[in-house]
């Protein structure tokens, strides 16, 4: 039996983790859990900031739904991008009355229409490989064609303004020749590229317009283009073509005067063009000609028909107001400052549905449609709530892999002599911190042996020790900061402020412990050293001492800890640029969230640190107290 017991606890012996292991699993599965626990943290503050920036539509992208051009003319066959089944082919603003079908992206024309689809201008003439002047202005904008098939023209400006000095710019996303104003620079001669980055051979000239061809081609100036590679066909400019316009829905049946636009929501601040037929409706809005006081009822327009608002809102005629040509009467004054409008053509009522109010019901049968609106077409922070998530300038608890990417870039930012290096900024909150727990502890020492020594001292000051520590901190550095100011000491590189802040902090943990400490003797004890005659300093050697170091220690680590955020809010208040606080202010001012949380890690560390000196420091002096 003997044998099979200890042939087991050999084998359970043999599965144990090893005594240093062992002593740091729970710490390491704390450390574990806490990084584990940063990813759902992050989403959960993140999110909502994510949620609110895609529903600003401030921050969402605009795009401005235009008639399209056909991407291929083949005789009555137009190729159109995503065409619409109930769209409105026109030319020159006029509708086409020829009827249609549509397969895909192919538009059919029934018939021959009456007017030819595109009128061609003169055939560009080629400056270079891919430089093409046109005889005359160009149509604004161009409709370049090549091969028969639509050309995109399109060209990223510089972020960064050219100012003389700077030689490289970054261009993301365009790829194509590199324009300065009227001029196409030469790569190898002019510049050179590497990615995104362009460096010049001389610095642009001081706010020049320069640009990156991104599309199929750039307008350089009135008459000439720049194509980003060598066309592949005939190069030709429509003057006019046909386009597929945009329908409104709504009927039109001589008495309807609502419309709707197909994409939403509207940009409220750009213009849109309404046409009925092949006559436009215009969308200026006018104001009238008297002021709007509360008392007058009657306002003169600039029409003589349209749609009148008050703060937006279209007011019934008949119901609300009647008009004689362009004075209007209310039946009741406009409010004081009321916003007072008249349209005489379109005015947009809703632009979260994009409904349209005509001023006149158009007739019977008749086309409706529009040329051109802007519309927010989506968030700029991208098409998802975890793509905005990822796109936030700042994140307020970062992935904590993102937090470790950081740490390299973080501590190699500056060199080790540079006093705004990281490593010594680490050494210098550290001394600061022994210095206040240094003085604390002696502080909190000394009244702890008085207080047990003289019972009526105690009584006389520990009241005003408690009532010391409601003093907000935040509230005494800055009396602390001038009167050391007052004497000649310069509070933004000495040490002296973080170790009196800190030690203001740390020295009434050690009071209150070490009392306890020091009455906690058995009073057995007291009894025997007396009977031994024991002087009052044998008594406190040999019995009170050895009794208060549990509790002299604990209240030490409860002081390193309270002495380093002492230091920590005396550096900040101070702007000590040599510690750590100063460190944190300044990345917090920057928005660094990442390098903040890093400063944070690293005083935690630095805490976790000194209360370990501590404990190491406990058993040097008492060894007795190892368990």
């Amino acid at each position: 039996m003997r044998r099979e017991a200890k042939g087991l606890k050999s084998e359970r012996r043999g599965f144990s983790l090893p005594a240093k292991v062992s002593a740091f699993l729970p710490v390491l599965t704390v450390l574990v859990a806490l990084i584990l626990l940063g990813y759902p943290l992050a989403l959960l503050f993140g999110l909502p900031l994510a949620l609110r920036d895609m529903r600003d539509l401030r921050k969402w992208e605009k795009a401005t739904v235009t008639a399209q051009p056909p991407q291929r003319l083949n005789g009555t066959t137009l190729t159109f991008k995503n065409p619409a089944e109930d769209g409105v082919l026109v030319r020159d603003n006029i509708p086409v009355d020829t009827p249609y079908t549509v397969s895909g992206d192919t538009v059919t024309l029934q018939a021959e229409p009456s007017t030819p689809l595109v009128t061609w201008g003169e055939t560009p003439t080629p400056v270079s490989e891919t430089i093409y002047r046109y005889d005359g202005d160009l149509p604004d904008p161009p409709t370049l064609y090549v091969g028969g098939t639509l050309a995109v023209g399109g060209a990223t400006p510089v972020a960064e303004t050219p100012d003389d000095v700077r030689v490289s710019f970054a261009f993301s996303g365009a790829t194509g020749p590199i324009l300065l104003d009227d001029e196409v620079l030469s790569a190898g001669a002019d510049y050179t590229v590497q990615g995104d980055t362009i460096t010049f051979a001389e610095a642009p000239s001081f706010g020049g317009e320069l640009r990156r061809v991104s599309g199929d081609y750039a307008v350089l100036n009135d008459d000439t283009v720049v194509f980003a590679a060598p066309p592949s066909g005939e190069v030709r400019v429509a003057e006019s073509v046909v386009r597929l316009a945009e329908r409104l829905s709504g009927e039109a049946d001589g008495t309807n005067q609502r419309f709707t636009l197909l994409q939403t929501p509207v940009v409220e601040t750009e213009p849109y063009d309404v046409y009925v037929d092949d006559t436009p409706l215009p969308s200026d809005d006018e104001r009238p000609e008297e002021r709007v006081d509360g008392e007058r009822a009657t306002f003169t327009f600039g029409s003589d028909e349209g749609i009148v608002t008050v703060e937006g809102v279209p007011q019934t005629e008949g119901e609300t107001y009647t008009r004689d040509g362009s004075v209007v009467t209310f039946t009741e004054p406009p409010a004081r400052n009321a916003q007072l409008r008249g349209y005489p053509g379109a005015f947009v009522t809703d632009f979260q549905t994009g409904e349209v109010m005509l001023a006149r019901a158009p007739p019977a049968g008749a086309t409706v449609w529009t040329d051109a609106y802007t519309v927010y077409a989506q968030p700029g922070c991208g098409g998802d709530v975890i793509a905005c998530f990822l796109a936030l300038p700042q994140h307020p608890v970062p992935f904590p892999h993102w937090i470790a990417a950081r740490i390299g870039p973080f501590f190699n930012k500056f060199p080790l002599n540079d006093e705004r290096n990281i490593v010594r900024a680490v050494l210098y909150t550290a001394a600061g911190t022994l210095s206040a727990l240094g003085l604390g502890a002696a502080v909190g020492t000394l009244l702890a042996v008085l207080f047990v020594t003289v019972r009526p001292l105690e009584r006389a000051l520990l009241p005003w020790l408690v009532a010391s520590q409601t003093v907000p901190i935040i509230a005494l550095v800055p009396v602390l900061l001038l009167v050391l100011g007052n004497v000649g000491i310069t509070i933004q590189t000495s040490l002296l402020p973080t170790a009196l802040i800190g030690a203001y902090i740390a020295f009434f943990p050690v009071v209150v412990g070490t009392v306890k400490g020091l009455r906690s003797v058995d009073p057995l004890a007291l009894d025997l050293m007396k009977s031994y005659a024991a002087t009052p300093t044998q008594l406190f050697t040999k019995v009170r001492f050895p009794a208060a170091v549990p509790f002299l220690f604990t209240s030490l680590k409860l002081a390193a800890a309270a002495a380093l955020v002492g230091a920590l809010v005396a550096e900040t208040e101070s702007n000590n640029r040599r510690g750590l606080g100063f460190q944190i202010l300044g990345q917090v001012q920057s928005g660094n969230v990442a390098d903040v949380w890093i400063l944070l890690l690293i005083s935690a560390l630095l805490g976790i640190g000194l209360v370990a000196l501590v404990g190491l420091l406990q058993r040097v002096i008492a060894p007795w107290e190892r368990s």
